[in-house]
């Protein structure tokens, strides 16, 4: 989608508005018959709306239950929950409506509960305190809640622990330990050859790059000790030595000690990589050819539901010309080829769009599986330029203004939706400007080892939540129309999906469709570069993803 390089934000107006004044035409079309209803303003999507932030996530404290103990009654503490503002205020709740980014009124609500022991509570102190919430975050504190979570077996916050330990926050950096956090997190035992040859393929990557990138420390540090041996030398020789003299040469040493540090880092570093590649089982597990939808007998894969959005009239960006193509092909692709339950929404506004997002969330089931495609408008602000409660990543609705963030939908708002749904797997894929801002995980061990797509790996994939952005140019702009009907994203995305004939994972969509962008853009002379991406924040836990073509 193109985007609007001379904006400027001057001013932010949070203002309210009733849910009828936003109800635009759109369509539904429903799975397998092809059926399209209108959405009027007494169907249970806008039922009940009042407030423009109602499908917002809030830390909620619900009142407390009346229970009674022999002749007497008493109420009981509130209860802590993390749910919509709608939902927190339907229940008879309280939150905090204008300050949640404020750490101490979050934390209000979940501490009390989490020192008592409760693992969900102890995830949720982590998650705010690793955000930090309009403070510096704190690493260390997350990580310990985090263990605390985790110790429990509560596997969201075993999977952060283990990126935690990946990443070296507020942590040490040990992957051996990252490893089996995540293995513990996958279910899979210690001698899981599954689970092995595909963590196996991340770590002997990761082992390479280390490997560069301890060369090139320890070539810069030999540098720098032949530029320190060299000016010692030259200030030997003489008698007239300045204060700038020894000043450059204290400078030189100080990045001699520091390159040194570096290159004994990388080396720690990749001495304990290595050491996680060796305790992995020895055998590798047999890779057998890829899986037809035939061999799948005995494999459920749950029902599968898609929200696809297609902006094109917007109110005050520039106009678009492919997200309604874009839209319905793809809408009508995975209808009628995959099997999908699917909402289309043409020319939506922000109140459609977060109420189809919240119904879906309310619809799944923990063996379902939800794809979410937006073609539109995306927005990038820095941290600061606005309410850093709104994240920087946005979805722009065709209601979006130029001059304020009111009708804007942060990619955070997303993913906190998508974290509340029970779906076993999400894939959000974003054809617009900035998408990959949803996530911007760099955690190799978050994603699946690549490879023919096998049984025991369709198997490993499907017992472990997945909560992917498949984004069509990562934190960079990307093009609408330049040829054809369809974005060259979409276009890429739809070539895919139809010539697809068996069971195909997320990283193999991704791979396939990111060839053919860049066969698409090499004789254009432009550059357009897909990413995936893992949403740990949304809930995942190193699962898979899996389109399966019906018949």
């Amino acid at each position: 989608m193109q985007c609007n390089f001379q904006f400027q934000l001057s001013g932010v107006s949070w203002r309210r508005l009733l849910a009828l004044t936003l109800v635009l035409p759109l369509s539904l079309v429903a799975c397998g018959n092809g059926q399209v209803r209108t959405l009027d303003q007494g169907q249970s999507e806008v039922e009940g709306l009042t407030e423009i932030d109602d499908f917002y996530v809030v830390d909620c404290l619900l009142p407390g239950e009346v229970r009674r103990m022999g002749r007497s009654m008493y109420l009981s503490p509130r209860i802590p929950a993390r749910t919509t503002a709608l939902d927190c205020r339907i229940r008879g709740g309280e939150y905090v409506a204008y300050h949640r980014a404020d750490y101490r009124s979050a934390l209000n609500v979940w501490l009390a509960r989490a020192e008592q022991g409760n693992a969900q509570a102890q995830h949720f102190v982590g998650e705010i305190y690793e955000k930090g919430l309009g403070t510096e975050p704190n690493f260390t504190e997350a990580a310990r809640w985090y263990r605390r979570a985790a110790d429990q077996g509560f596997t969201r916050s075993m999977v952060n622990l283990a990126y935690f330990y990946e990443q070296g926050l507020g942590v040490e950096q040990d992957m051996a330990t990252a490893l089996n956090w995540y293995r513990r997190a996958s279910g899979a035992s210690e001698d899981d050859l599954v689970f092995a040859s595909a963590q196996r393929q991340q770590l002997e990557a990761m082992e390479a790059e280390l490997a560069e990138t301890l060369e090139r420390a320890r070539r810069e540090r030999r540098v720098l000790e032949q530029q320190v041996d060299m000016l010692r030398s030259q200030l030997a020789a003489r008698e007239d030595r300045t204060s700038a003299d020894q000043e450059t040469i204290s400078t030189l040493e100080r990045m001699l000690a520091e390159a040194t540090q570096r290159e004994d880092n990388t080396e720690g570093r990749l001495l304990r990589l290595r050491g996680s590649v060796a305790e992995l089982p020895a055998a590798r597990f047999e890779e057998l050819p890829a899986v037809s939808p035939a061999r799948l007998d005995g494999i459920e894969f749950g029902r599968y539901y898609a929200l696809i959005v297609g902006l094109e009239r917007y109110h005050y960006w520039e106009q678009l010309e492919s997200p309604h193509q874009d839209a319905q092909r793809l809408a009508e692709l995975l209808s009628q080829r995959y099997g999908f339950d699917v909402t289309l929404l043409l020319d939506s506004s922000k109140t459609q769009m977060m109420a189809a997002i919240d119904e879906l969330r309310k619809k799944v089931t923990p063996q379902d599986n939800v794809l979410i495609y937006f073609a539109g408008h995306g927005q990038l602000l820095r941290p600061g330029e606005i309410d850093e409660r709104r994240g920087f990543g946005f979805w722009l609705p065709v209601n979006a203004e130029l001059s304020s963030t009111t009708y804007w939908i942060p990619n955070s708002a997303v993913s906190e939706l998508m974290a509340l749904a029970q779906a076993r797997s999400v894939l959000v894929v974003a054809d617009s400007c900035y998408g990959g801002a949803m996530s911007t995980d760099p955690g190799s061990m978050l994603v699946g080892g690549s490879g023919p797509v096998s049984e025991g790996l369709i198997q490993l994939g499907l017992s472990r939540p997945a909560r992917f952005v498949l984004s069509s140019g990562g934190l960079a702009p990307v093009f609408d129309r330049v040829s054809g009907e369809h974005s060259v994203f979409a276009r890429a995305l739809i070539e895919v999906l139809e010539a697809n004939s068996g069971v195909l994972r997320e990283q193999d969509l991704y791979r396939l469709v990111s060839s053919r962008v860049a066969e698409l853009t090499e004789p254009l002379g432009i550059e357009q570069s897909p990413e995936l991406r893992p949403i740990r924040q949304a809930g995942h836990a190193a699962g898979s993803f899996f389109f399966v073509p019906q018949g």
